[in-house]
């Protein structure tokens, strides 16, 4: 499948897929920066008609898969109606479209029905399973041609009998997807959505300006763009009831329109946050910046990603760069997920309590008050989950954090 059916574009693109010699059970620093590089991506769709391409190229090297793709699917029976797809042999596109295949497919069956954003391994990231014993006779021989060995894929959205489903086949060779790498594709997940989200209503729009407009209201998650200057071009439904009721952070009403704080301090620092990510997007460097502003018990966490936006005005392809804030809402009183931690983080349970208190943004001082602990016996927490996980600062370590369970 490496076209879309009649009426939209294709994207899609075939080469080699790098061979590695498998993917860690825990994640660490290359992981996370590989999962920021894919956010990153993912947030190029916006105002380009390019599609998903750069993104699957980005996920198709991450995770070592050879083919997938983005597809939409009636509920019943399962047909499929479009598709941006990558690593397809030519033609099959056309025989996956005109065919009741998509209804006896095992993958799409699976990832279908499963709840939205929650990502599966069709072999269940066991490498004793063959995948082809759970396939139909229709599906089982294109699987055993390709060299098929596992698929992961998730449900993006369903709605008015239609279905959003992604999925990513791998190679037997590589082995089944692990548990480690589901994790890290369901750290994504939201991301997918919005993104289709946004593209699928820029893309049916006549004027960028108002469908980036309408599609961020349409995303729960509260999204603030900011252009090449600073300023803020659009902030959604989700992100204003947050500003409005916020007592500090608030977009200036003028024609700077600028995303600040009543705290003069903080304020500096956001700006000087703003401004480095938007050096970073025309730099090619994909660190994410993490802020957070406390109101007694409630805590902001501002995450703010380099973003690249592709136009076309005048006929002619342009690049403007710019950065997206993401404006995560907590309460401290609510205790972090201490086991998904330990997992994510491969660090021990006093780790890890360490750890849900700098994700909700505590110093040391704050933690050794909290916990009862010397400032040094903090420190050595924080010393040891820089070090198991490969970050060298504790910026580094707080951004990967809020990004994994913000």
């Amino acid at each position: 499948m490496n076209k879309q059916s009649e009426g939209a574009p294709s994207f899609s693109r075939n080469h080699p897929f790098p061979a590695s010699a498998g993917a860690p059970d825990v994640l660490g620093r290359d992981e996370f920066e590989g999962f920021n590089e894919l956010v990153s991506s993912l947030y190029k769709c916006l105002k380009s008609n390019a599609g998903f391409q750069p993104f699957f190229e980005a996920f198709r090297e991450h995770f070592r898969c050879i083919q997938g793709g983005i597809l939409g699917l009636t509920s019943s029976p399962i047909r499929m109606t479009y598709g941006w797809t990558f690593g397809y042999p030519e033609g099959f596109e056309q025989w996956f479209l005109n065919s009741d295949l998509p209804q006896q497919d095992a993958a799409l069956i699976r990832f279908s029905s499963l709840p939205p954003r929650q990502f599966d391994s069709l072999a269940e990231c066991d490498p004793e399973l063959d995948i082809r014993d759970v396939m139909t006779e229709a599906t089982r021989e294109w699987a055993e041609q390709a060299g098929l060995g596992d698929s992961a894929g998730m449900l993006i959205r369903e709605e008015d009998g239609s279905r959003i489903v992604f999925l990513a086949n791998r190679h037997l060779s590589e082995g089944p997807y692990t548990r480690s790498e589901l994790l890290q594709m369901n750290m994504l997940a939201p991301h997918i959505e919005n993104a289709v989200d946004l593209f699928h209503k820029l893309y049916h729009s006549k004027s960028d300006n108002e469908s980036l407009s309408m599609a961020l209201d349409k995303i729960s998650k509260p999204m603030v763009v900011l252009n090449e200057m600073a300023r803020v071009v659009q902030c959604n439904a989700a992100a204003e009831a947050i500003l409005n009721s916020h007592p500090r952070l608030f977009v200036e009403e003028s024609d700077q329109a600028r995303l600040q704080s009543r705290d003069a301090g903080f304020s500096r620092k956001l700006s000087d946050a703003i401004i480095t990510s938007i050096f970073n997007a025309r730099d090619g460097v994909n660190d994410i910046i993490t802020l957070f502003d406390e109101t007694d018990d409630e805590r902001i966490a501002i995450c703010i990603t380099p973003l690249s936006m592709e136009s076309s005005d005048s006929g002619e392809a342009n690049e403007h760069y710019g950065a997206l804030a993401e404006l995560i809402s907590f309460r401290a009183s609510v205790p972090p997920d201490i086991e998904r931690l330990t997992k994510l983080f491969q660090c021990t349970q006093s780790e890890a309590r360490i750890a849900g208190h700098l994700m909700q943004g505590a110093t040391i001082n704050d933690i050794a008050e909290a916990e009862h602990l010397s400032v040094h016996t903090v420190r050595d927490y924080v010393k040891s989950l820089l070090s198991k996980n490969g970050y060298r600062r504790q910026a580094e370590l707080v951004g990967a954090l809020v990004r994994a369970l913000g």
